[in-house]
């Protein structure tokens, strides 16, 4: 979106004339501020109450609905008569850039920490890959996570928001430690929050601020989301002693284990069954000794043949 068209928007707004769509990319702006901006003190003694608003309005029992124009009007006149003419020079000067970007893989098997350019460290669970710049720019500090699970501990810097992408969600904070799982092969994408204070949202909507214990999970399909007050030694149980799964489909189970133990699962009989498990493994369990915890539980026979394992 040019200056002429974000002018158009905001001058289309003042005179109530918005459609549905419309207020959308308003409201997408404000993350675009954050993204190109490096907002003056007023922006940011504005900023935080203003997503409040935004979570109020924009959240009624895991659903997104239509803003409230009178907040609207607020926004349109902060970013009209503070932030305009500050976003415009940055979208004027914007270049692509050069960035060298590498990504990092923990194989099948091992986790692996790594540490990112600002110092922040990222724990990866078996499997897992994420992709961020060599060096972060000047405004903002931007990590992908391409698939698997990853516990972030962000290094606090209030000039430089920190995110992080999981397919369509964007995860944004200034300094706390949370954890995401994204894996290709689930329906869901969860962020749960373990200390501080997150604000998450995908390319039209926001799903509000996150606090500790809290947490998201958005369903790729629907778009729909739900919050969960729940238990961190569930959600961070992976990095520790005991693998706690609470009320998943044997997929998640199977996706897990696939990639802690480096096997494959084949179903050679039955079709997959739609029950739903809850399930600690002791993560010093080895895959013939967890096989025989999942058949006892479920029935069905398990036999690992090399890497694979034979279902039926």
């Amino acid at each position: 979106m040019n200056q002429q068209e974000i002018k158009k928007l905001l001058n289309k707004f003042k005179a109530g004339k918005c459609t549905d769509e419309e207020l959308q990319q308003l409201q997408q702006l404000m993350h675009e501020l954050d993204t190109y901006a490096e907002p003056a003190n007023e922006v940011k003694a504005l900023k935080e109450p203003l997503w409040e608003r935004i979570e109020k309005q924009t959240i009624t029992k895991g659903k997104v609905r239509r803003l409230n124009t009178t907040w609207l009007s607020v926004a349109a006149a902060v970013l009209i008569a503070v932030c305009a003419g500050l976003f415009y020079a940055k979208l004027g000067t914007h270049k692509t850039e050069n960035i060298a970007y590498q990504v990092i893989t923990a194989p099948k098997g091992s986790m692996k920490q790594i540490m990112l350019p600002d110092s922040s460290t990222v724990q990866l669970n078996a499997g897992t890959s994420i992709k961020f710049p060599v060096i972060f720019s000047a405004a903002k500090r931007e990590v992908t996570l391409l698939n698997g699970e990853a516990f972030f501990d962000v290094k606090h810097d209030a000039t430089k928001p920190f995110l992080v992408h999981a397919a369509q969600v964007t995860t944004q904070v200034l300094g706390t430690s949370f954890n995401i799982k994204f894996y290709k092969e689930l329906p869901n994408i969860q962020v749960f929050v373990n200390s501080g204070k997150v604000e998450v949202h995908d390319q039209k909507h926001t799903f509000g601020f996150y606090t500790p214990q809290q947490q998201l999970t958005y369903n790729k399909h629907d778009k729909s989301f739900t919050r969960q007050q729940i238990s961190g030694d569930h959600s961070l149980s992976w990095m520790h002693d005991e693998l706690i799964l609470d009320n998943v489909s044997f997929n998640e189970i199977a996706v897990y284990l696939q990639n802690r133990y480096s096997v494959n699962f084949n179903y050679t009989g039955k079709k997959l069954n739609h029950q739903r498990y809850s399930v600690r493994f002791s993560n010093k369990l080895n895959i013939n000794e967890v096989l025989d915890i999942l058949q006892f539980i479920d029935g069905r026979r398990y036999k690992l043949k090399g890497d694979t394992v034979n279902i039926k």
